[in-house]
Parts: structure tokens; C-alpha cells; sequence
């Protein structure tokens, strides 16, 4: 709970609670208009640098105007015995504990550079510069090992989504992501929010009411979200599954999905750091379970001693030899599939993630080079679209154990 000190007047409702409660290093949250996340996130700060004395916070926002609600809701909400002073032209709170919380803009980039900081609330995250993050911010907090939260509206499938997948994934253990939609803050009637779902476009009210990330065309992947209709499940008698298998490379995941014979995802399964016996083991046991499926993957490099491993255990596999032609051909493949709803995907967050921020970027000769954002993952693509380009092939019998190209 928030000492009696910071903030004398706050009563976080149950949203704020869940924020205030992880003990994440980087809590990313997105957040509807008038859901409060200003007066959550100035608790956190203050929170902070009351409990660490002589620490070092600082509040990030895209205008000085932003920055100075902060500011005031801080220095209005603290008790005076808890103050040592206020700088109000610099925007500079100092606590009797020696603490120290400046409220700054982002227009002027430059002068945020330099500082060593225990505490971060980057406000309105969306509408400030990726660099200012990657370049800047991030590094503020490495000498420290300071922690962030970084709070907004989305805006669009901007910079600020892959952060929230980043929090998203389960693997990750450093990070958290919230969503928090507007009628999660008691305090703003319905029949507000049901003025603003009538009198708004869809889009706009999905995206500052409901803190949705909305598709903006940006992707190679359309109609992600419509894709997700289905779920995961148990195998059924005579039914024919096929799956798609991207095996782990450094930091990478082992990724395994299987699609049964309508396009509808039954099984996922994403791991990494465990031995390669482990690993074919786990696929193993897997496949065998939905019938013996076919399961495509690729045999380059890493994956070539797997392939024949997996074919010695009794595993119907079917090896891709990865070229960059044979890995647009499969994403463009699979990007068909989902635009005319051919796929049916299940609710797994790090697939539905990673699709959705899958990148084409042109290359100089003219060509497209497909992969994950710098910092992602494009390992649930690949399998995913391993599998849906076997599907095309139709189920393969014994005699088919072999290399395919295109």
C-alpha cells in the first residue's frame, strides 16, 4: 500500500491495485482515456522514491504541459513534512530522504542523456520516438539497474506494441504488461462509455476507450486478430493433423504447432535452454499424441541432425531447406491464408505477438526481407507457416521422408 505520506488523498481502484502489486522491473501498461493511469503512475514514483532514499526519478512525457500535471498532482498530493523543497521552473521535487523526482519533456532529447536513474515513468509511450527509448531512456537505467513503467494509450501497432508483447511474454521474467480499458475505472459512469461506443467511430473507441492495439496496415500479417477464433484441444479419431517445427537457435525458442485438417490450431508449444534430448523428446510425444501428424521443419544447419533424429524415433517429417526465396514463399503463404480466413488461430499471446509485429522490409536490389522487429522473435511465424504450407501438400505417407524444396 502506498505510505501515508505520498499521496494523502488516493484510493486506488481495483486496476491500480493489480499495477501497483507487480514487482516487475518494466511494467509496460496500456491504458483507456480517464482510466488513471497519471494518478497510478505518480503514486509509483513517489512510491519509489520514498522507499529508497537518496534515489534518483524521473518523469518522461512527450510535452512540457503533460510533464506539469504530474508534476502538480506530485507536489499537491505529497504531505509537507515529507518535502525538502521545489524547484517549480526546473520541475524538481526533493524529498527530506534525500530523494530527488524531475518531470521532464521529451522535445528536448539531448538533455536527458547522461543521468544515472533509479526510477522511470515514461508517460504517453506511444507518442514519443522509439530512439528516444532505445537510445536514451533505456540506457539511463543501466548503471543503477533502475526499474520503468511506461504508460499510454495505444496508438495504433506502433513501437510501443512491441513493448507490451515484450511484457506479454511469459518468458520473460523481467517484464509485465497490463491492459486496462476505460470502464475499469469505477468512477466514470457507463452510460459515459456508452455515449462515447455510440457517437464514436469503432476504430477510435477500440483504441482510447477499450486500450486495444489496432491493425494499421503496417504488417505483413492482416486480420490477426479475426483469426482468432478457436482453441487448443485434444486430438479426435481419424482426424489428419499436420504440424510445423522451428528449432532453437542461440537465444531462440524451439517452437511446435499443429493445425488440423480445417486450418485450426490445436497445439502450441514454445520453449528453450533444455538439452536436444529433452527437446525431440517433448516434440515427440507431441506428435505421436495427434495421430502421428506430419510435422514440416526446417533441416538447414541446426536443424539437420534433428531432422534425421526425429525420422529414427518413427516421426512422419518432412524437411524444408531454408533459403530466402523458400521463406518469403512460406510467409507469403501464410499471409494469404489469414487475409481470406482460411486459418483459425487460438488465443496463445506470443504467437498472436509475433505475427503482428512481423516486419517486410524492402531490400536494395527490390526484393522483401522478412523477419522479426530487432529485439523479437519470428519463431512462432515460422512454424505456423511451415505448417499451413504443408497443409497444402496433403498428408504424406511413410515413403515420404525426405527434403522438399520449391
Amino acid at each position: 500500500m502506498i505510505h501515508r505520506k505520498i499521496l494523502r488523498l488516493y484510493r486506488p481502484h481495483p486496476g491500480q491495485q493489480a499495477l501497483h502489486a507487480s514487482g516487475a522491473r518494466f511494467r509496460v501498461a496500456a491504458c483507456g482515456r480517464r482510466w488513471g493511469k497519471t494518478v497510478a503512475s505518480t503514486a509509483e514514483i513517489v512510491r519509489h522514491a520514498w522507499e529508497r532514499p537518496g534515489s534518483v526519478s524521473f518523469w518522461v512525457a512527450p510535452v512540457y504541459r503533460q510533464s506539469n500535471i504530474a508534476f502538480d498532482l506530485v507536489r499537491n498530493g505529497l504531505s509537507a513534512d515529507a518535502v525538502q523543497s521545489v524547484n517549480r521552473q526546473d520541475r524538481r521535487i526533493r524529498l527530506v530522504n534525500g530523494s530527488m523526482i524531475e518531470f521532464r519533456s521529451a522535445l528536448l532529447a539531448d538533455t536527458l542523456r547522461g543521468f544515472g536513474v533509479d526510477f522511470l515513468v515514461v508517460d504517453e509511450t506511444a507518442f514519443l520516438p522509439r530512439g528516444l527509448w532505445e537510445e536514451v531512456l533505456r540506457p539511463s537505467l543501466a548503471d543503477r539497474k533502475g526499474r520503468a513503467l511506461l504508460v499510454g494509450t495505444p496508438k495504433g501497432k506502433n513501437w510501443f506494441f512491441g513493448l507490451y508483447a515484450r511484457g506479454r511474454d511469459g518468458e520473460k521474467d523481467n517484464w509485465a504488461s497490463f491492459s486496462f480499458p476505460t470502464e475499469d475505472n469505477p468512477n466514470i459512469g457507463k452510460d459515459e462509455i456508452q455515449e462515447a461506443r455510440r457517437t464514436l467511430p469503432e476504430r477510435v473507441f477500440r483504441q482510447e476507450y477499450l486500450a486495444q492495439f489496432i491493425e494499421d496496415g503496417a504488417g505483413v500479417f492482416s486480420r490477426v486478430h479475426d483469426a482468432v477464433r478457436g482453441r487448443l484441444c485434444d486430438p479426435s479419431p481419424g482426424r489428419r493433423y499436420t504440424g510445423g517445427l522451428d528449432v532453437a537457435r542461440l537465444q531462440d525458442y524451439t517452437v511446435l504447432v499443429i493445425l488440423d485438417d480445417a486450418g485450426g490450431l490445436v497445439y502450441f508449444d514454445r520453449f528453450r535452454r533444455t538439452s536436444w534430448g529433452v527437446m525431440k523428446s517433448r516434440v515427440a510425444r507431441a506428435v505421436k499424441k495427434y495421430n502421428s501428424a506430419i510435422v514440416w521443419m526446417d533441416s538447414t544447419g541446426l536443424g539437420d541432425p534433428i531432422f534425421e533424429d526425429l525420422r529414427r524415433m518413427g516421426l512422419f517429417v518432412r524437411g524444408v531447406t531454408f533459403s530466402a526465396k523458400n521463406k518469403e514463399a512460406i510467409i507469403e503463404h501464410l499471409a494469404l491464408g489469414l487475409e481470406e480466413e482460411r486459418l483459425s488461430l487460438a488465443p496463445v499471446p506470443e504467437l498472436i505477438d509475433e505475427l503482428v509485429l512481423f516486419e517486410g522490409n524492402i531490400t536494395k536490389g527490390g526484393g522483401v526481407r522478412y523477419g522479426a522487429p530487432p529485439g523479437s522473435h519470428d519463431d512462432c511465424v515460422i512454424a505456423l507457416g511451415l505448417a499451413w504450407w504443408g497443409m497444402r501438400s496433403g498428408r504424406v505417407t511413410g515413403a515420404d521422408f525426405e527434403r522438399v524444396g520449391f
